[in-house]
């Protein structure tokens, strides 16, 4: 099986020894914003979870610019460890987290939680609300639901959501949300098998593990951390690829589980833990006319 982790990176992480808690960020030319995600994680774990060894996991896709000399440089507590490598293979966030969850099956880790690079409401709060369903309440899973501009999450709200509601009868309202936390029984299950359709190893991850999850018996909750503030993508500018990853892995997972939503006759709401705050979500700007000369162009090239 091809691995992403790399030799040298897990010689370190045996050196390290048994951790519990391990935080993973995925990340591809994030130099602006890498070291915050990593500090505050960092001090997430030492604040919440003084007495349970913890690791910081920096999973870099080769960026091209500092992204993993500031993720080295970040300040962090002592008691907590800082790893920062660079994954096997072509850049993707797919890749980077089977990284991550190699490492956590490495480690021996019990929960898991990972972040998007480009997070800036990324509070040390966070950190305990995703883990504490893990790691006292034997959740496998934890998904997030966030406050979120209405044109912020296009994909999302338009495809992934209400396909995956109406197919699996679960809820999940952000299924490809980017954070996320894991038992350690379920980062093994992704991080020991191959990832099987050409786009998982890129944007296609997110909706592969939550796919995986509710149709492979795994106990899901969602954490409502409240607004996700971050680097937002411009329908009309950016979302092409990631379109094509995630709408093929989403079709491919309807085709392998089809047994299993063939039977389902209603959707419930998962238990859903909040973390209580006001700050509003930021607006997305939409290239309102680039937006309607694709669809013309789209219309004539496709129809």
């Amino acid at each position: 099986m091809k691995r992403s982790l790399r030799k040298s990176t897990e010689e370190k992480l045996l050196k390290i020894g048994e951790c519990p808690l391990v935080v993973g960020i995925p990340c591809y030319n994030s130099e602006s914003t890498i070291r915050y995600v990593v500090e505050t994680s960092a001090k997430g774990l030492k604040q919440f979870f003084p007495n349970l060894k913890s690791i910081v996991i920096t999973s870099d896709g080769g960026s091209l610019d500092d992204t993993r000399e500031n993720a080295s440089k970040a300040d962090i507590p002592e008691g907590v460890e800082n790893v920062v490598s660079i994954h096997r293979g072509e850049p993707g966030k797919g890749a980077a987290l089977k990284a991550v969850f190699e490492a956590a099956s490495c480690l021996n880790a019990s929960a898991i939680c990972v972040f998007d690079s480009d997070l800036r409401s990324v509070t040390p709060e966070w950190i305990k609300l995703f883990l504490s369903p893990v790691i006292d309440k034997g959740y496998d899973f934890c998904a997030p639901v966030y406050k979120r501009d209405k044109r912020d999450g296009t994909i999302t709200n338009s495809i992934v959501y209400p396909l995956t509601r109406a197919l699996y009868g679960l809820q999940i309202r952000q299924p490809i949300g980017g954070d996320f936390a894991f038992s350690g029984k379920f980062a093994k299950r992704i991080g020991e098998e191959p990832l099987p359709y050409p786009f998982v190893e890129k944007f296609g991850i997110d909706v592969y593990i939550t796919t995986t999850a509710i149709n492979e018996g795994f106990n899901i909750c969602q954490v409502n951390p409240g607004v996700k503030i971050h680097n937002p993508k411009d329908p009309a500018q950016s979302l092409g690829p990631m379109f094509m990853q995630v709408i093929h892995t989403l079709f491919s997972l309807v085709e392998k589980y089809e047994a299993k939503w063939k039977e389902i006759k209603y959707s419930k709401k998962p238990k859903t833990f909040t973390l209580n705050n006001d700050i509003p979500p930021e607006p997305v700007k939409v290239s309102i006319d680039k937006l309607k000369d694709e669809l013309k162009d789209g219309f004539s090239n496709f129809s």
